[in-house]
This record gives structure tokens, sequence and C-alpha cells, in this order.
């Protein structure tokens, strides 16, 4: 209640006239909000239910971050010349073995690539070679495996045994433990991106209902700002998934494994992790928007922002310390630095604000 007559009250400030009867009820505010909130609810649930058609395409796009990891750790301890999609290819080969037919299983391997089909023999071997004493296990490779390129290549995977534990290498994500948890991470994966795409109307019909009745100039003004707000809220949405969520999965799959634990992430953990990262990189990005009103006002002017830079800095770095879901000192960076440097893009948007209005001064005088 506190907050409302706070917005209701700027609300009557900017009236252009104000009205003739005096301040503008307080039923009348509570009607402008409920009209707002509605607007707001039916936008958010339109692009909630567009964004629930496309489930299956927005499910790929939350799983690529994570096979991503996946893919650069296990290349990471690949022998030179193999790919993570040619490891895995061969596993999933060596899986079959075991449940088709000899002739089904040579038709399914003849149609691969020759590394696939190498590693699909060597692997097996390798792995059986790993559980013997290191001095025995050259012998036991020469005994079994005649080919000199499948015998070459077993002896490099014995040499990296963390291949050979599929708890330490996999990341298993899609776990559903009731009946009804996938239908509710689709709606809730509906609801963040249809968050994210309605965010500019949202965004308009939050800054109509606070300040209401404004001249054409302050109306463009209105839309300059909400078009800014915008396309910063989804840069840094974007930031957060492409540069800070996979270096995140990266430090707590890699850090799990050194305490030889496995990586078996929740679909349902995993989506609310991913989504405060990147709504908070998002909110973050947000601080230009609410800055430049602030300098059109007069409250900030350059001079006051300039001395304070050395600040600012320390609490990019302190705000990056509270909010960084890893502690490690590359993300806590990765998110230091572009909120940094939008406050010195505020500085110099204070400057350039600051140029008229001298030489309005020296005119003057």
């Amino acid at each position: 209640m506190f907050v409302l007559k706070h917005i209701f009250r700027l609300r009557e400030s900017t009236q252009h006239p104000p009205d003739a009867e005096g301040d503008m009820p307080l039923l009348d505010h509570l009607e402008d909000l409920r009209r707002t909130i509605i607007r707001m609810v039916i936008t958010l649930l339109g692009s909630m239910l567009l964004c629930f058609g496309f489930s299956p395409a927005l499910m790929q796009v939350l799983r690529q971050p994570v096979e991503r990891v996946w893919q650069e750790h296990t290349a990471n301890h690949l022998p030179a010349g193999i790919s993570s999609q040619d490891w895995q290819q061969a596993r999933h080969l060596i899986a079959l073995q075991a449940t088709l037919p000899p002739a089904a299983y040579q038709s399914i391997l003849a149609k691969n690539s020759e590394q696939v089909r190498t590693l699909s023999a060597a692997l097996p071997l390798a792995q059986a070679a790993s559980l013997l004493p290191a001095e025995a296990q050259a012998s036991f490779l020469a005994q079994h495996c005649p080919a000199p390129n499948q015998r070459e290549l077993a002896a490099q995977l014995v040499q990296v045994p963390i291949l050979f534990a599929p708890a330490q290498t996999d990341v298993r994500l899609m776990s559903a433990f009731h009946p009804g948890e996938a239908f509710m991470l689709s709606l809730h994966l509906a609801f963040f991106c249809g968050l994210i795409c309605a965010f500019p109307l949202l965004l308009y019909f939050a800054l109509r209902f606070i300040i209401p009745g404004l001249l054409e100039h302050e109306r463009r003004l209105l839309y300059q700002s909400i078009a800014a707000g915008s396309i910063l809220f989804l840069g840094g949405c974007a930031f957060a998934y492409f540069g800070l969520l996979p270096r995140v999965l990266s430090f707590f799959h890699s850090y799990s494994l050194g305490l030889g634990i496995a990586n078996d992430w929740r679909i349902g953990y995993y989506l609310t992790f991913a989504a405060k990262l990147v709504f908070v990189t998002g909110a973050i990005f947000e601080l230009p928007v609410i800055l430049v009103p602030l300098i059109k006002l007069g409250v900030l002017h350059y001079d006051l922002m300039r001395r304070t830079r050395a600040y600012a800095l320390v609490a990019s770095f302190a705000v990056a310390l509270f909010l960084a879901p890893a502690p490690d000192p590359g993300t806590m960076f990765l998110l230091a630095l572009p909120l940094y440097l939008l406050y010195e893009s505020c500085i110099l948007l204070a400057l350039l604000h600051k140029r008229p209005l001298l030489r309005r001064t020296k005119k003057s005088d």
C-alpha cells in the first residue's frame, strides 16, 4: 500500500492539465490499476500459449548449453582426431551390440564412418585393459586387438580411465519423477519464454500506468525508453544464455567430477537455475534505463558520475559477487564487466546531455 500511494502521487503529478476537481479519487486509480493488470495478464497468457506450441523446440534450446558442456568435457579427454560426436556414436553402437543379432549389428556398423567403426572395436578392449595392471595392458591389447589401428587407439584410450565411467562423463538431464512433471515443465518453460517475448508490452503497460497524461514529446521519449529497455533486456538474456550459462555449468560440472560426484541434473532444478541467471542478467542490463531519466531530470550529472567512477567499479564487482551463481573469478568478471561498461556509457550520455546546457548558459551570459 505504501508503494501504491507513491505511485498514485506520481500519476497525479504527471497529469496534463490537472483535474479541475483536484486529485483523482483513489477508486479511479484502483480502476486504472485493475485494467492495467488485466492487460498485462492477457498479454502474458497469449505469449505463453504461443510459446507452449513450440515446447519441443524450446526444450532443445534448453538442452544445448548442457550438451555443449558434455561435449567440451569429453573432447578435452579424447585422443587427437576423435570428435565428441564420433565418441557418442561409438558408445551407442556398443550398447546396441548386446541387443541385436550379429548380422543386424554389422549392417548398422557398416553405415558409419571408418573412425566410428575403429572406435567401436577399440573402446570395449580399452575398457577391459584399464581393469588390468599397467604392465599387463599392452600384452592384453596385442593378444585381443590384432588390427594395428585399433590397438593403437585402444592404447591411447587406456591412458584416460575417466572416459570409461559413464556417470563421470554423462550429464543426465531429462529425468521425470512423476507422470505430470513433463507437462508442468512445458508450462514453466512457456512462462519464462513468454515473459521474455512479452517484456516490451509489459513494460509499456506498466509505464503508461505510472506516468499517464503524457505530452507528445514525452510520449516519444517513453517509446524510446521502452525500445531501449527491451533491447538491453533481451541483450542481457542473450549474454547470459550464450556467455555466462555455459561457463557456470562447466564450472559446476568439473567441480562435481573433482569430488567424484555424478552430474545427474534434474530438468526442473536446472530450469529454475538457468532462468534465475538469465533474468538477473537481463535486469542488470536495464541500468541505463534507470540512470538516463535521472540524468535528464537533473538528479544525476556528469561531474558527479565521473567522480564516483571508482565506486561504481567496486559496486559492479560487489553486485557480481552477490548475484553470480558460480563463485569462480571468471564468472564474476563476466558479470561485472558489462555492468561497469553500462555505467560508463551512462557517463558518456551525461556528458552529451551537459554540453547543450553549457552552450545555452554561455549564450545567456
